[in-house]
């Protein structure tokens, strides 16, 4: 009798977890690989985006929505914790010595199953492969599928599905093909025509990530599940630029955000708060209406009782061979960049860079030979200042360094003492990577390069002169 008592409980409370759970909504993470803000809702009119266009119309489109890394393993660590990269000892790309998550902490995932819920995570290039991870961290994140349609019936389900456009290698759109010679390039890049081509190859990548949005809400609506499941759409980090990815600058870590909801609440509207990708996580968590862990760093600024972010905090250390140390901290208007590693200069080595950025062969060759011309050879200098202050409102382009004008001293202090103050809070669980880790990445990345390079059918030493040859032969067409 004992035991069927016990058994007869057991399948009440299993019955009372799927009545909660069929009474909360599915939620929707469409994540886009280097997605910037270039997008036609966000005011670019060169690009063609259908598909997030219309679903910022029936949503919230978010204009000042920051990642915490500007580049893709430390950023998707963050968001999937909501926790600072350097908090759950994430913070270099692809950590080679990667530790387990600190006590207490576990994947926003975890909660969610622990809810109820059943997660996925998919492609939408390739619907029957798992969609993209690269977390820094040991612990295994145990996805129950990479389809919603195995679901148990009833179950609501929180997906993520990665879109790997608009990441490098570049894709060309045939459909909507778009003349370099007409498109107008960022004013933080010279307008040069190997640039422009380079750009707008990166629009017709995006307008890819556009189709398989498409794609995405297209299926919601046949399989009828548009009217239960909130979608929220955004960059892992900012575009795949020269001084964008892997940097804190605006094109690094500015990111697209479209939240739509299945009733239609605030549809069309444009919210200016700040927000950051850790938010979101927490943000997705009261959604659900699971209570948020003590230890997330992300606020909850979508839910029933929004809160409000008043600083923006964003970190760069190591991205392949290129080691760094970099922390910045933004108000909505003004951004403080703290160098902590001021010797190393901007345009160090990057494997990855040198690879596949015609912008980073083309600065070094035009710098050489006089052709590159302020304020862009700025970029170019063979040290950093160790504090950068920008005016976004006035300075969007972040090139006017005022960290040394006395008329912002009391800004640049505010600002710097805040950093500065938060980061043994921040840093507390880091571990800063041993010289023979960061020297075995070098090494790594190099070979990374010249296997690359032959791939190609260049020569792996081959000078900037004819890399430069090379990229103006394949984009200037």
């Amino acid at each position: 009798m004992k035991l069927l008592n016990s058994i007869a409980i057991a399948l009440l409370v299993l019955l009372s977890i799927q009545i909660q759970a069929q009474d909360r909504p599915n939620i929707l993470w469409i994540n886009g690989d280097d997605l910037g803000a270039e997008l036609g809702c966000y005011g670019n009119p060169d690009v063609y985006t259908p598909h997030m266009d219309k679903l910022a119309s029936e949503g919230i489109r978010f204009t000042k929505a920051y990642s915490n890394a500007a580049v893709c393993s430390a950023s998707r660590s963050s968001m999937i914790t909501g926790m600072y990269p350097p908090s759950v000892n994430s913070h270099d790309h692809r950590t080679i010595d990667k530790t387990p998550l600190p006590q207490g902490i576990e994947p926003i995932v975890t909660y969610f199953q622990e809810a109820g819920y059943y997660c996925i995570n998919g492609n939408a290039r390739n619907p029957k492969v798992k969609g993209k991870g690269d977390y820094n961290f040991t612990n295994k994140i145990e996805y129950d599928d990479i389809n919603w349609n195995t679901r148990a019936e009833g179950q609501p389900f929180f997906a993520q599905i990665q879109i790997n456009d608009p990441h490098r290698t570049f894709h060309h759109d045939k459909e909507h093909p778009i003349d370099y010679k007409t498109v107008s390039m960022p004013k933080c890049y010279p307008d040069y025509p190997l640039l422009k081509a380079d750009w707008a190859w990166y629009l017709e990548s995006v307008q890819h990530a556009d189709n398989y949005v498409g794609q995405i809400l297209k299926r919601l609506e046949e399989e009828g599940l548009a009217n239960n499941t909130i979608v929220i759409l955004f960059g892992d980090h900012g575009r795949p630029h020269l001084r964008d990815k892997q940097f804190l600058y605006e094109g690094g870590i500015h990111i697209p955000l479209i939240v739509r909801y299945p009733d239609g609440k605030n549809a069309g509207t444009v919210d200016e708060q700040l927000i950051s990708l850790i938010d979101v996580a927490a943000s997705t968590l009261a959604m659900a209406n699971i209570k948020q862990p003590k230890h997330m760093q992300g606020i909850d600024l979508l839910g029933k009782k929004p809160n409000k972010r008043k600083y923006i905090y964003a970190f760069r250390d190591r991205a392949g061979d290129a080691p760094d140390n970099i922390r910045s901290i933004c108000d909505g208007q003004y951004k403080l960049i703290w160098n902590r590693m001021p010797n190393q200069p901007y345009m160090q080595l990057s494997s990855y860079k040198r690879l596949q950025y015609p912008a980073y062969t083309l600065y070094h060759e035009y710098y050489k030979s006089g052709k590159l011309k302020a304020p862009y050879t700025q970029f170019m200098a063979s040290t950093r200042p160790e504090i950068e202050l920008y005016d976004l409102n006035q300075d969007p382009n972040e090139l006017n360094n005022l960290a040394n004008k006395k008329d912002y001293a009391n800004i640049k202090n505010k600002l710097f003492k805040k950093l500065e103050s938060q980061m043994p809070k921040f840093e507390e669980n880091r571990i800063a990577e041993a010289p023979e880790t960061t020297l075995k990445a070098k090494k790594s990345s190099d070979a990374y390069l010249k296997t690359s390079l032959k791939k190609r059918g260049l020569d792996p030493n081959i000078s900037d002169k004819d890399l430069l040859i090379y990229w103006e032969e394949l984009l200037l067409k």
